[in-house]
């Protein structure tokens, strides 16, 4: 049996998994940014068409430039809503959200491949390794061939590529991912919190205007700009799934808990290292088809379900 440090079909297979990894990255960094975009133009166009409404409104009062101006800014506000809406539709469609979900599903497969050939796990156990790994690294690709890959501009020549004994892949890899699902859970339950009390203080600004327009009319018109704010900020955070991807890193975090500590309780005698990293692969496998399937539901704005 070659050496895994010595095969090309791992380090290659590594390598391949590194740039779809880069791919899916960079997809998704272009979708939030839009993401972002679309956000910022709905608030910023509600905002400005209120105000050219209010400024055109007193006209009377500012100068006879009041109703140019009203006019000149509530356009402004209407092309802003109207970027937003084709940025939602263009940018942040289903199929540029498929495109990045199966990037990053190879990448996590590429990844997983890797670590069993290293640690001789079947079906990458016997002296046709080689030809599985390049069969199963081949299928992978093959699903994704419309999406262009993101070259790496520098080569990762500090990778351990050599075998792993069952210790060697719980620190490698068991803990890695734990710290990983970790990091990613309280990073996202930061933001829900953050998201949740600024959608909570933008409703109670709502609610005092609402009162203070009794006595002032004109401050009746941004009550519904707070509305619309309140709507896009729900609707930007809904979309990021902040909740419930927390709920599966948490719960694959604790499941790999398990595993790995039942691994180190157990009697040696009965202890079979090939069962251990499957189930160990099987649950992040598991995990990262339902985080799959569940962006893949997604709709874009303005298609129907």
């Amino acid at each position: 049996m070659a050496s895994s440090a010595m095969s090309s079909a791992l380090a290659t297979t590594w390598k391949r998994y590194r740039i779809w990894a880069l791919t899916a990255r960079e997809l998704k960094a272009g979708l939030d940014r839009w993401k972002s975009w679309t956000l910022i133009l709905a608030v910023a166009g509600a905002i400005l068409v209120t105000l050219g409404q209010q400024v055109a409104a007193l006209a009377a009062s500012i100068g006879t430039w009041g109703t140019p101006a009203g006019k000149v800014i509530g356009l402004a506000g209407a092309a802003a809503i109207a970027l937003s809406a084709y940025f939602a539709r263009e940018a942040l469609s289903s199929e540029s959200v498929q495109r990045w979900t199966k990037c990053r599903s190879a990448a996590e497969s590429l990844k997983a491949s890797t670590y069993l050939y290293r640690a001789a796990v079947p079906p990458f156990d016997g002296a046709d390794r080689d030809e599985k790994l390049l069969d199963r690294r081949t299928a992978i690709e093959n699903a994704i061939e419309v999406v262009e890959p993101r070259e790496n501009e520098t080569e990762d020549t500090k990778v351990d590529l050599s075998s792993l004994s069952v210790g060697d892949y719980i620190q490698q890899r068991v803990n890695d991912q734990i710290q990983f699902y970790r990091t990613k859970l309280g990073e996202y339950q930061r933001k829900t919190r953050t998201l949740q009390q600024v959608v909570l203080w933008v409703g109670a600004v709502a609610v005092l205007l609402g009162v203070v327009s009794a006595a002032k009319p004109l401050v009746a018109g941004w009550t519904a700009v707070i509305a619309t704010v309140t709507a896009a900020l729900s609707s930007h955070f809904q979309s990021q799934r902040y909740q419930s991807l927390s709920a599966a890193y948490q719960a694959t975090a604790r499941r790999l808990e398990t595993l790995r500590d039942k691994w180190e309780v157990s009697d040696k005698a009965d202890r079979n290292g090939n069962s251990f990293i499957q189930a160990c692969e099987d649950t992040m496998a598991a995990e990262n088809g339902a985080w799959v399937t569940q962006w893949s539901q997604q709709k874009g704005p303005g298609q129907k379900p």
